[in-house]
């Protein structure tokens, strides 16, 4: 999926680091979880299913 999509692997590097710096203290868990990042890799990822289940039921008309 994140090969299909650039948007979604940029996300996840960036939430990577978000866990990076959670780990070392540098970043609280509130802060975490509150994180645009993460906001916006949801939204990313519904929007994907989204459409890979409108894919799948175009699919099943043919």
């Amino acid at each position: 999926m994140t090969q299909e999509d650039p948007e979604i692997q940029i996300l996840l590097d960036q939430a990577e680091e978000l866990y990076s710096s959670l780990l070392r203290g540098e970043t609280t868990l509130a802060d975490a979880t509150c994180s645009e990042i993460l906001i916006k890799l949801e939204t990313a990822i519904e929007k994907k299913k989204h459409e890979l289940k409108q894919t799948s039921k175009t699919s099943q008309l043919c």
